[in-house]
């Protein structure tokens, strides 16, 4: 030991002994921890002033250790005391208003197009750029113009050919943290041919040409050009009447009926309500595709034609029709004594209650006709009618329609009627009413089978788990799915903040970013559909304003667009929908409509619970975006387990219950519930009354199940026996379902992909 030692010890302990005072400090009061490291302190201190170069060296150990000791008990007692952080004001955020815009304008004149933006709102000046894209109605780009006064008035140089046109505007802004995006459409506007527009004939408003492409003898196809000589400008509101000996005539674009000999014809309206052909001053339109019944197209399949009443020249195949200009005199009508008009109500579902029941409906020979004929009393004056598809309420209108003393006869295209594949029942409800008294009469049943296309292709849909498997299972490169797999759902787009979309395919670690993008690029390649889902556990979204729609919408757009996924499916929890259902449906509505815009094969899915299928308890979230969007489905995968303490389930034949613990019953029960959209006599429970969104089209249903026992908390097995033959029994009852999704291509690999194995010979 040397006087440096010493000088070394008595320098570490004045450390201490200030690391000690400082202790102190922030105690706000006293405590036995302090008062015990105070006494080792004296005595250390005590030990170290009698320290000397005649010391033994184990003495100066001691005094070591005990200085080592005290050192680490000052420093554990420092840990654990707390010591609060000064608060910090977070800063200071200006609020961000969103920019709205009105509506893009598209103007097209002498064939040059331009446009412009109403109703813009952006108080804060965040609108930096817009881009604007002129393109065809199938969405392809002719011509672009970009500028950063949102205000201007865009011409584009393009001379346009005949054709529909939309201009596609993208606003770029300034966000809370980087550029965001406003995409807007315009209305269509048509450019139509060079019509030359003959002269008007004496003082007759308008001309009509019947001009025929196909004629036999009890039917014809024709194309209508109506050319108006007025300066009036009709718009949507014209009406053509002529007489004929034609019995019918059709048009998906028009609505057209016949009283007595004299038809009627108007325009029919899009989506939104626009006619589809609109009549402007001197304009004209021309309405191809007509379908006429009951007699061949001549000379005389038209005369006594008008405009809205008017007297108008007719030609007929290049050739006026003399004295066929003069309308027919009406004689007057004198109107009803009692105007009061008793109200009707079909339901939207049978039974009516209380309906008298006639033997009245038969199907003709070629099957493509439905008439129907129902004897009413002659004091019951007839007013409508519903036609009732699988028990439900359509909006099938009648071809022709007729009242012959006591006798009411209609008569139906089979085409118009809404049919799945498989047998149909149709039925017709009639109202007869005498003053204020409504009499409802009901046909009998008729059976329709409507035959498979052929065309349907079946489908093995697998969810692929991104963060790199579930409890017992281990990540499966996205090129290891086998190719019995068509449809890959990758999962999860989540949302940290319950509203902006974000998709991380790195979670697993096993693969970045760019590589998962070239992985995707690949699977498509090879034919598979690879699409990505949004929801799950984690994928909870809150969306409560529109311009958290906008957020929503262009953050899964973004997604898409960036990993070129082909498809997007639904497995929203029944929570996204807490604050109502209106902006998370519309804004998926309109994803939909975006990439089908561009791609009318893009994939559209779904995975609802059976609970989410209900009107009682579960939310609405399902049911109003399958009512409202049921049109653009490519495939809805139900969930066919975890159903336990739903309450929904289905009773064998002696009552007793049957959950999706019984693979084997509850497939072709619940199969038979979704495509009839029916609960039927078979089930109950406290939720008896199932499915309010009406039925499922077969076309569009596949069955989801668990690949293996762990996949799913109820309802996973691992005998696939049982799989294939209620597939089989779904056959039986006439069923063409599109085939099976799974939960998941992960557990299949864990159980050696016995999933796939059983159930891709079923459908391939």
């Amino acid at each position: 030991m040397n006087t440096l030692e010493i000088q070394n010890i008595k320098s570490h302990f004045s450390n201490v002994l200030n690391h000690y005072n400082n202790l102190k400090k922030r105690f706000v009061d006293a405590s036995n921890e302090l008062e015990s490291l105070n006494i080792q302190l004296i005595e250390l201190k005590n030990k170290i002033n009698s320290l000397n170069m005649e010391s033994s060296i184990i003495y100066f150990f001691e005094i070591k250790e005990l200085l080592s000791n005290v050192e680490k008990n000052i420093f554990d007692l420092d840990v654990d005391i707390e010591t609060p952080e000064p608060p910090v004001d977070p800063p200071v955020e200006p609020e961000i208003i969103v920019p709205t815009i009105g509506s893009i304008e598209l103007n097209i004149t002498n064939k040059k197009a331009s446009v412009s933006t109403k109703a813009i709102s952006d108080s804060q000046n965040r609108i930096n750029q817009v881009t604007y894209y002129l393109k065809t109605s199938v969405r392809n780009t002719i011509e672009q113009k970009t500028t950063t006064n949102p205000n201007e008035i865009i011409t584009f140089t393009t001379v346009l050919t005949p054709g529909d046109y939309i201009v596609e505007a993208i606003f770029s802004y300034r966000g809370a943290q980087s550029l965001e995006q406003i995409i807007k459409s315009s209305n269509l506007v048509t450019v139509k041919e060079d019509v030359i527009i003959p002269p008007p004939t004496g003082d007759k408003i308008a001309t009509l040409k019947l001009t025929s492409s196909q004629s036999w003898s009890n039917g014809f196809s024709a194309a209508i050009e109506l050319i108006s000589h007025s300066t009036e400008n009709f718009g949507g509101n014209w009406e053509i009447n002529f007489d004929s000996p034609a019995t019918g005539l059709s048009q998906w674009q028009i609505n057209a009926s016949k009283t007595g000999s004299r038809f009627s014809i108007t325009s029919g309206t899009d989506w939104s309500g626009a006619p589809h052909f609109n009549l402007g001053p001197n304009g004209n339109f021309k309405i191809d595709g007509i379908n006429g019944t009951g007699a061949p197209f001549d000379i005389n399949v038209a005369s006594n034609a008008t405009l809205n009443g008017q007297p108008i020249t007719l030609i007929i195949n290049g050739e006026t029709v003399e004295g066929g200009t003069t309308p027919p005199v009406e004689p007057p009508i004198d109107p009803p004594v009692d105007p009061e008009i008793p109200t009707v109500n079909f339901p939207e579902k049978l039974p009516l209650i209380g309906a008298t029941d006639v033997e009245a409906i038969y199907l003709n020979g070629d099957n493509t006709q439905l008439l129907g004929t129902v004897s009413i009393p002659s004091l019951n004056i007839h007013t409508e009618y519903a036609v009732y598809v699988n028990g439900f309420k359509t909006t099938t209108k009648p071809v022709e329609f007729t009242r012959r003393s006591s006798m009411v006869s209609v008569s139906l295209a089979v085409a118009s009627l809404p049919l799945l594949t498989g047998n149909n029942t149709v039925q017709l409800v009639f109202a007869g009413t005498n003053n204020s008294i409504v009499t409802y009469y009901q046909t009998n049943i008729l059976t329709i089978k409507k035959e498979s296309s052929g065309n349907s292709k079946k489908t093995l849909v697998g969810y692929w788990s991104s963060w790199g498997g579930n409890i017992q299972t281990s990540y499966v490169d996205l090129e290891d799915t086998p190719a019995e797999y068509d449809t890959i759902v990758v999962s999860f787009i989540e949302s940290p903040d319950h509203l902006t979309p974000v998709f991380n395919p790195e979670a697993s670690n096993e693969v970045t970013k760019a590589q998962f993008k070239e992985k995707v690029a690949r699977m498509k390649a090879k034919g598979h559909n690879v699409i990505i889902a949004i929801g799950g556990q984690n994928g909870v979204f809150h969306i409560k304003s529109e311009s958290d729609k906008q957020i929503f919408k262009n953050g899964v757009i973004n997604i898409i667009e960036e990993y070129g996924f082909n498809g997007f499916d639904i497995d929203l929890e029944g929570q996204s929908a807490q604050n109502g259902t209106t902006y998370v449906v519309d804004a998926i509505k309109e994803i939909i409509e975006y990439f089908r815009a561009k791609d009318p094969n893009f994939i559209y899915s779904m995975a609802p619970e059976v609970a989410y299928l209900i009107n009682t308890g579960f939310g609405t979230l399902y049911i109003d975006l399958i009512k409202k969007t049921k049109h653009l489905i490519t495939t809805i995968h139900p969930q066919y387990y975890n159903a336990p303490g739903t309450g929904v389930y289905p009773f064998d034949g002696s009552g007793v219950v049957i959950d999706c613990k019984n693979q084997a019953k509850f497939i072709p029960e619940f199969t038979e519930a979704l495509i009839k959209g029916h609960d039927g006599p078979a089930w109950g429970g406290q939720y008896a009354q199932l499915f309010p969104i009406g039925p499922i089209p077969q076309e569009i249903l596949a069955i989801g199940l668990p690949a293996g026992v762990g996949a799913a908390g109820t309802g996973a097995i691992n005998d696939m026996n049982v799989y294939i033959e209620a597939w089989r029994e779904v056959q039986r009852r006439g069923y063409d379902v599109k085939g099976f999704m799974t939960w998941s291509i992960d557990w299949d690999k864990y159980h050696n992909w016995q999933f796939k194995n059983a159930v891709a010979p079923l459908i391939k």
